[in-house]
């Protein structure tokens, strides 16, 4: 029996084959072809079965990342919205809130709703703070509405309605008869999806899972239809932004969970990976082909945040923490007033890279790799693909080094540069600007190109230790494997802790538990290893801005009004150095996350090499720095590697899908499980080797 995890990038579709009898792990990767995901899928079955002798009818369960409905945002292709919303309230999506992004910036730019206005229509009805009906929804205004959405050419209906997380009947009256009268669109309710309160934060977040919703639905289908031809017959998992597993039926009316699908995936397996080594707190940098995803890992926990944002709009559901930017493998690199600018412009997987010799003519940090030596371009996927060095050299050349008096080597040195130090200042955002220093934590890059940038990223932050995982190219795949089915509910009820008792606490946290319990049900989970996650977003009165508090204790006292307030006075405290004692607190919004525990992939332990030390596969010119100059560099296959193996730098170690840069200085030792941890030795040691 395997399993099977599938992670959708720009350039790559990546493939993790887990056997559940022997816990190998087969890797490969096929080309993602962006107008048809589910065809890569296909192409990646039809490999195994021709390759490695798998049918899809003996894999158990295929797990697989999207990143169809991000794109569809980020590039604006989706689907025509229509919104319904109480009357007063049609323009919430333009006015948002007092916050701006840049708050000096005079000429700053918001985002366009992804509902036009001539889109957005009002609905006769209001609903109190409490709840009560100030204005009653009628069976007319109810005919009324439906007969204006169907004049409208939209393929989907947002239906967001005042304080309808309080009571969602209205909505469900409207949604009820949109469904009847006209089944072809796609429908929303912001008390399904998202009933917590801040109405321009809901609303948005409302919006764009309409705006998604029809991608996401002629994905399953193909998708469906696919495996069904290929027999695959197992259990079918879409991973979603806050690293858990839903089905594919759930995946068509939540597409807006799907948002931060791969990079979810990649968070989970960093974090698994980096346990089986011990180490718990880990910075991960996944460099894919057009971006860079970054999270922070402490103490083995991965933290989720109740909002985020992409391209500008608002994101009201569970997600992992990951702050993405623009430098990838294909970032194109040009000269800018002057200046060295890098990404975020991707030459993507068509044309791509202009080693790629597919028509791209644009320079990329790819090709700046092949020319300074780190990538082998007959080793590139395996050799797979075979790279053109010399149209890369041209690229950089004319379109870099001529403009800015640099020779192909210096511009290839500078487009290396420019990356780290992109990467470096996403880094801060999720280290340092929050108050985390990351030299207390482990880096741990992955993605196919992450290994190229470690060391020096390494060195430029002052961090000791890196962790390049096993399989390193392919992990947010592999990570895929390591997750549970996850259902997130939530309720918003503001209320003063001082005038609450811990039985009204229990029974809401208690409705919450009943309704994850039963949508997993219904997605036929079983609930025999069914394990809850309770928090809440607690606030002093007054406040504007919420801190969630994790429940670790069950007991009996676990929701008693005193234990949760002091909980909180502690946690502001940790996060902001103070807390105010007196100040009366108030519980904002429950959370809880029904999960459902699944069998996982495992990393087996790998037995040690009879032989004391590992031989490279060959060596190869290699240009670390303009100081050092070209130099030969052993080069070491990373499936040779054995445990308590160890590498001394400079070196390149290399597998299928990845090429890692082990620069001067540096020591790479591999553990048990194949991991291996590179340690930085202190800058004077690096200058004594230099002479």
């Amino acid at each position: 029996m395997f399993y099977l995890g599938v992670d959708t990038g720009g350039t790559f579709t990546d493939f993790v084959l887990f056997d559940t009898s022997t816990h190998d792990l087969t890797t490969f990767k096929v080309r993602s072809i962006p107008s048809d995901p589910a065809a890569a899928v296909q192409a990646g079955l039809h490999r195994l079965r021709a390759e490695f002798n798998v049918l899809p009818s003996a894999i158990a369960r295929l797990i697989f990342g999207t990143t169809v409905a991000t794109n569809a945002v980020l590039e604006r292709k989706g689907a025509s919205v229509a919104l319904l919303t109480t009357r007063g309230m049609r323009d919430v999506l333009e006015i948002q809130r007092q916050w701006r992004r840049r708050l000096f910036d005079l000429y700053l730019e918001k985002p366009a709703p992804l509902a036009t206005r001539r889109h957005r229509l009002e609905v006769n009805e209001r609903l109190l703070a409490s709840g009560e009906a100030l204005v009653p929804l009628t069976e007319e205004e109810i005919a009324r509405c439906v007969a204006a959405v169907g004049k409208l050419p939209v393929e989907s209906v947002a239906i967001c309605l005042l304080f309808s997380f309080l009571k969602a009947e209205h909505e469900r009256a409207l949604g009820d008869a949109i469904r009847a009268a006209l089944p072809q669109l796609h429908v929303t309710l912001s008390s399904e999806l998202a009933p917590e309160f801040r109405e321009y934060e809901r609303t948005a977040t409302t919006v764009m899972n309409a705006y998604t919703a029809p991608k996401i639905e002629l994905l399953a289908k193909r998708l469906g239809d696919v495996l069904h031809a290929e027999g695959f017959r197992g259990a079918f998992g879409i991973v979603q932004s806050n690293g858990g597993l839903m089905s594919l039926d759930r995946a068509r009316s939540n597409a807006v969970r799907t948002l931060l699908s791969g990079p979810a995936g990649g968070v989970v397996g960093a974090a698994a990976v980096a346990g089986y080594s011990g180490v718990k707190s880990i910075l991960g940098f996944d460099v894919g082909g057009t971006s860079t995803d970054i999270a922070l890992v402490e103490n083995g926990e991965v933290r989720l945040h109740a909002d985020g944002e992409i391209a500008g709009y608002p994101v009201k559901v569970p997600q992992v923490g990951v702050h993405t930017i623009g430098a990838g493998g294909g970032s194109i690199a040009r000269p800018v007033l002057g200046m060295l600018k890098v990404g975020p412009q991707s030459a993507g997987a068509n044309p791509g890279p202009a080693c790629y010799a597919q028509g791209g003519a644009e320079p990329t940090a790819t090709d700046a790799a092949v020319l300074l030596g780190y990538i082998d371009p007959d080793y590139f996927v395996g050799g797979e693909i075979k790279l053109d060095r010399d149209a890369a050299r041209v690229a950089v050349q004319e379109k870099v080094g001529a403009p800015l008096g640099l020779d192909a080597d210096a511009a290839s040195l500078a487009i290396i540069d420019v990356q780290v130090a992109t990467i470096v200042a996403g880094i801060r955002k999720v280290s340092v600007q929050v108050g985390k220093d990351p030299r207390e934590f482990a880096l741990l890059p992955f993605g196919g190109a992450g290994g190229i940038y470690a060391g020096l990223v390494a060195e430029e932050i002052g961090m000791g230790t890196i962790l390049l995982p096993r399989h390193p190219s392919v992990l947010s795949a592999l990570g895929m494997l390591m997750t549970d089915v996850r259902q997130d509910v939530v309720v918003t009820r503001i209320a003063r802790l001082d005038q609450m008792k811990a039985q009204e606490i229990a029974e809401t946290f208690r409705g919450l538990k009943d309704q994850g319990a039963s949508q997993l049900a219904a997605d036929g989970q079983p609930l025999e290893r069914l394990e809850f996650i309770l928090t809440c977003d607690m606030r002093y009165v007054g406040q504007a801005y919420e801190i969630n508090l994790l429940l670790r204790d069950t007991g009996a006292d676990a929701f008693e009004p005193s234990a949760l307030t002091r909980a909180f006075h502690a946690e502001h405290k940790r996060l902001y150095g103070q807390c105010s004692e007196r100040e009366p607190v108030e519980i904002v919004s429950y959370r809880v996350g029904a999960v459902s525990i699944v069998e996982k992939a495992v990393l087996a332990p790998l037995l040690p090499r009879a032989a004391s030390a590992p031989k490279p596969r060959g060596r190869r010119r290699v240009l670390l720095d303009g100081k050092t100059g070209w130099i030969e560099c052993p080069v070491f296959e990373r499936s040779n590697l054995a445990p308590r193996d160890t590498v001394e730098g400079p070196a390149i170690v290399e597998d299928r899908g990845s090429s890692y840069v082990l620069r001067i200085g540096h020591s790479l030792g591999v553990d048990h499980v194949g991991n291996a941890s590179i340690t930085l030795a202190p800058r004077e040691k690096a200058r004594q080797w230099l002479g």
